[in-house]
C-alpha cells in the first residue's frame, strides 16, 4: 500500500466521503463504510467516526484501516510484540499488563507474531512516515501503534456485515426521507458539508432573496428546527401532552445561550428535560444518523446552534412570545411558516416525506420525559 494508494482513505476521514475502485481499499471498506447507490464512492459511516474518535489523528485512523489487512498489520504486530518483550524484562510487570491491555482484541495478533518479534524497521516504513511523521520501530511510536491495532482488532470485527448503501442526497430537500435516512450525517452546525452530494450540510448562510420555504429545505439544521415546532404545533392541537421551547430568564431571544425543552405528559404535568441540544443529538441518534466529523456535546450543539435562532425568527419560521408575569418566554413555529407547511409545497417534505422525522421527535421527546421522571422516582427512593 502506497502513499497514492492512501489519499482516497485520507479523504474520506477528512471530508467524509472518497472514490470507491481501488481494489484494496474496496475490500477493507467493506463494511467500514457505506457504499453509494452507483458504487463509485464510499462514505463514512459511524463505525468509522467511533474508531476516529478513539484515535488522534487521520493518519492513525487511516493504519487502523489497513491493518485490518493482515499481509499489513503483520509487519507492526512484531514490532508490538518486541515492545511487549521488552515490557516483560521490566522490574515492574504492570508495564507489559498494561501493554496488553491495550492492545484488547489485537493481543491475539501480537502474540502470534511473537516467533518473529523485532524491532527492525518495516517495508511499510514510507507509509508510516507519511501518515505518522515517524516509523514503527522508533519508541515514541510505541502508543501510536498499540492504539492502531487494539482499534483495528474492533474494526475487523465489522468487516463482513455489510453497510446500507445511500443515495446522493436532494439538494433541495424535497425528498426529506430520503436526506434524513438511517446511516446519513450531518455536518456541525455552521460548517459546510465538504461531501455536499452524500452528507447534510451544517452552513445557512443562503441568499436572503431565497423565499423562506426553499430556503428551509434545503438548509437542514433549520429543517430540523422547524420541524420541530411542526411536532409541537401538532401536538399542541390534540390538547393532550406537548412539547415546550422555553427561553431561560436573562437571555435574549435572538442568540439564546440555551433554550430548556420541557415535555408535557397527558395530564399536563410539564417535565423539564433538558437543553434543545440535548434533545436533538436524541432525535439524530433515533433516526440512526451521525454528526460529522465528531460527536459534540450538547453545550457545543446549543452554542452553535444561538445564530441559527435569531435567524429563524427573523425569516418567520419561528416566533418568539414573552411569557406572562412570572413565566418564562417560549419559542414556537410561526403562523405565517406553519400555514405554509400544509399548502402543497411544505406538506410534501413536512407531511408525506417527513413522516420518520416527526415520528423521532415525537417519540424522544415522549421517551425523554418518561426517562426523566423514572429518574426522579428512583432519586426520591434513594433520599
Amino acid at each position: 500500500m502506497t502513499g497514492v494508494a492512501c489519499k482516497p482513505l485520507l479523504n474520506l476521514f477528512a471530508s467524509g466521503c472518497c472514490r470507491a475502485g481501488d481494489k484494496q481499499n474496496d475490500r477493507l471498506l467493506h463494511g467500514l463504510a457505506h457504499p453509494s447507490m452507483d458504487e463509485r464512492h464510499w462514505i463514512i459511516s459511524q463505525r468509522l467516526l467511533r474508531a476516529r474518535a478513539s484515535l488522534s489523528t487521520d493518519g492513525e485512523a487511516v493504519a487502523a484501516v489497513l491493518a485490518t489487512d493482515p499481509e499489513s498489520r503483520r509487519p507492526w504486530a512484531r514490532i508490538a510484540a518486541a515492545r511487549c518483550q521488552e515490557a516483560g524484562l521490566l522490574s515492574d510487570r504492570q508495564a507489559l499488563v498494561q501493554l496488553v491491555t491495550r492492545l484488547n482484541g489485537a493481543a491475539a495478533w501480537v502474540e502470534a507474531a511473537a516467533d518473529g518479534a523485532s524491532l527492525a524497521p518495516t517495508r511499510l516504513a514510507p507509509l508510516e512516515r507519511a501518515l505518522w511523521d515517524m516509523t514503527a520501530e522508533q519508541a515514541q511510536a510505541t502508543p501510536l501503534l498499540i492504539r492502531v491495532l487494539a482499534e483495528a482488532s474492533r474494526l475487523a470485527e465489522w468487516q463482513g456485515d455489510a453497510l446500507v448503501s445511500l443515495n446522493p442526497l436532494d439538494p433541495a430537500g424535497i425528498k426529506t426521507d430520503r436526506n434524513w435516512c438511517k446511516g446519513r450525517l450531518l455536518a456541525m452546525p455552521r460548517i459546510p458539508s465538504a461531501s455536499p452530494d452524500y452528507i447534510l450540510s451544517g452552513d445557512w448562510g443562503g441568499d436572503d432573496g431565497l423565499p423562506v420555504m426553499p430556503w428551509v429545505l434545503s438548509t437542514p439544521w433549520a429543517f430540523l428546527l422547524a420541524v420541530v415546532g411542526y411536532v409541537q404545533d401538532a401536538w399542541t392541537a390534540e390538547g393532550r401532552g406537548g412539547l415546550l421551547l422555553e427561553l431561560p430568564a436573562g437571555q435574549q431571544a435572538f442568540q439564546p445561550t440555551e433554550i430548556q425543552v420541557l415535555v408535557a405528559d397527558p395530564d399536563g404535568a410539564e417535565v423539564l428535560c433538558g437543553s434543545l441540544g440535548g434533545f436533538l443529538l436524541r432525535v439524530i441518534s433515533r433516526l440512526n444518523m451521525a454528526i460529522f466529523p465528531f460527536e459534540p456535546g450538547e453545550s457545543q450543539i446549543n452554542t452553535r446552534l444561538s445564530p441559527l435562532i435569531g435567524e429563524l425568527l427573523r425569516r418567520k419560521v419561528w416566533r418568539y412570545r414573552e411569557g406572562l408575569s412570572g413565566e418564562q418566554g417560549f419559542y414556537q413555529l410561526h403562523p405565517e411558516f406553519s400555514d405554509a407547511c400544509y399548502q402543497i409545497a411544505g406538506a410534501r417534505s413536512f407531511d408525506l416525506y417527513g413522516r420518520g422525522l416527526r415520528r423521532a421527535v415525537r417519540e424522544q421527546a415522549e421517551q425523554w420525559r418518561i426517562d426523566r421522571q423514572h429518574r426522579a422516582v428512583r432519586e426520591r427512593m434513594v433520599a
